[in-house]
């Protein structure tokens, strides 16, 4: 572990604006849904009239699953339990991974590794900066909460729980980083674990299948029951495990080797078969792409099967109501359902997709890029290559969620993957955002694309509770998208908007990577 302390100030001094950033805006969101909470609820009633029809609402009990207790800290948790897991489990993987395998691919890890520095520095100090961000993340939410009239105790088990998700995902993105020596490959795999483990949690809720929650720590984080009865004992669980996957970790390392991964590179062919930039870009990410496409296959499937009977099984009048009120009086109770799920999965999917439009920046961080523009390589070709697989990406995912979602449903494939791929305009523009910060702030990249679509999530979140309305809940793309399940009518001028304002943004990112000089350094 020796100089572990120094790598822990480097990290910090490389996420100085990063970390302060995601810890402000996630602490500070709890505090305004408890008081919105409050103003939109005004006495217990309300409260109960909502929990009530939320319990007979499976897309809610897919998302958030059951209230546990209808008062304004209850509905708070419920609100945010899972959403903030999700959040924090997606940044933590992605800044395990950037300080952990990112810091190997590069050469920097071999670079540090001739000084003073232990074997299980680099992991340990990666792991000590991402779980205390989520554990200050956690407690600064608390006095904010306290303000609001919530009791202190619960208030201090809804902020750890609040932590929770990023401890746990911490953890996994440390062992994946050990099998992979692709970093790439080892985030995806990580958000691929998170992506079951929510499925599995929103499965058991969604379909009374109570004891599976306790198989993911995103039903752990709902389990805790703070504002109703103050679980406390749960959160044992989410230290075993993380301990046990952060020793598996610390394990995994000894037996492979600096830049190597466990799982060995399979060998290229004697002879070279790539057939120019789209070959290599096609090899690159062919992969990543198929295993999110059987990934988000299975999702849709697990989707499918939870959504048979609902039509008889929630045929109540608060439900019948709620899906009169959003779709019309002949919406069907799973209609509502598919609806909601998918469009949370689809900003997933643009997850996915960002991935394949910051390839052409991963390769030019590694140097990769600058060796291969120095032959008859243009740079257009070069970032189209990866920008064409960022596109077509969400229309195979998209096209595997829907197909397999309807095929496990009723049968009716077409009309579940039609109203799927309204979504990729949405996407697109996600991409087309990427694309622009490639070509004007390269070294920002990342971190401002996925900054964009955490605040998309949140712009969503906030609608729900009317905080976020007008001119600000329009910059979301996802909102404009049609509700076609529902009957909604096919806003052709919305979708071809969002494609304008996508292929808009992708142009002139382009064009600004034509003008700068190549940063290889991440």
């Amino acid at each position: 572990m020796t100089g572990t302390w120094a790598l822990i100030r480097l990290i910090v001094r490389r996420d100085r604006v990063l970390l302060p950033v995601w810890i402000a805006i996630t602490a500070l969101l709890p505090a305004g849904i408890a008081s919105a909470t409050a103003d939109l609820y005004a006495d217990q009633a309300a409260r109960d009239s909502f929990a009530t029809a939320s319990a007979s609402n499976p897309a809610q009990l897919a998302m958030r699953g059951p209230i546990y207790d209808a008062s304004v800290g209850g509905l708070t948790a419920w609100t945010l339990g899972s959403s903030l897991a999700l959040i924090g489990g997606l940044v933590s993987i992605l800044l395990v991974i950037r300080h952990t395998r990112v810091e190997e691919e590069t050469g920097r890890r071999e670079l540090l590794s001739s000084g003073v520095i232990g074997r299980h520095a680099p992991l340990a100090g990666a792991l000590a900066v991402v779980l205390a961000a989520n554990l200050l993340l956690g407690l600064l939410s608390v006095p904010a909460l306290v303000a609001n009239g919530l009791p202190a105790g619960s208030s201090l088990l809804f902020g750890l729980s609040a932590a929770t998700g990023g401890w746990v995902f911490a953890a996994v993105a440390a062992v994946t980083a050990q099998l992979t020596a692709a970093s790439g490959t080892a985030r995806e795999l990580a958000i691929g674990v998170g992506g079951l483990l929510f499925a599995l949690r929103a499965l058991a809720d969604a379909g009374g299948i109570g004891w599976l929650a306790w198989l993911s720590p995103f039903g752990w984080v709902r389990l805790t029951k703070p504002y109703a009865g103050d679980q406390w004992w749960v959160l044992g669980l989410v230290a075993v495990f993380v301990a046990v996957l952060a020793a598996a970790a610390f394990a995994l390392s000894t037996r492979r080797d600096v830049a190597g991964g466990l799982v060995p590179a399979r060998p290229g062919p004697a002879a070279g078969t790539l057939t120019g930039p789209f070959g290599l870009a096609a090899r690159l990410h062919r992969d990543t792409l198929a295993g999110f496409a059987i990934g988000f296959g299975l999702m849709g499937a697990l989707l499918g099967v939870a959504a048979r009977g609902l039509d008889t099984q929630l045929d109540t009048p608060q439900f019948r109501e709620l899906a009169a009120t959003i779709g019309g009086a002949d919406a069907r109770i799973s209609d509502v359902f598919f609806t909601f799920v998918m469009y949370v999965l689809s900003q997933l999917v643009a997850g996915a997709a960002l991935v394949s439009a910051l390839g052409a920046r991963g390769e030019e961080a590694a140097g990769r890029a600058e060796l291969l523009l120095s032959t008859p390589v243009g740079r257009l070709r070069w970032a189209l290559s990866h920008l064409v697989f960022a596109i077509v990406s969400p229309v195979l995912l998209l096209g595997a969620l829907g197909a397999a979602a309807g095929l496990a449903y009723d049968g009716d494939v077409a009309r579940v993957t039609v109203a799927t791929l309204a979504y990729l305009p949405a996407v697109w523009t996600v991409v087309g955002i990427a694309t622009l910060m490639f070509g004007m702030l390269p070294r920002l990249a990342a971190a401002l694309s996925w900054t964009m679509l955490g605040l998309f999530l949140a712009v969503d979140l906030l609608a729900e509770f009317k905080l976020a309305t007008g001119i600000i809940l329009d910059l979301s793309p996802f909102v404009h998208v049609p509700a076609l399940l529902l009957g909604g009518a096919s806003s052709s001028a919305a979708l071809l908007g969002l494609t304008v304002m996508a292929v808009a943004l992708a142009t002139v990112g382009l064009a600004f990577l034509r003008r700068r000089d190549l940063m290889p350094s991440a």
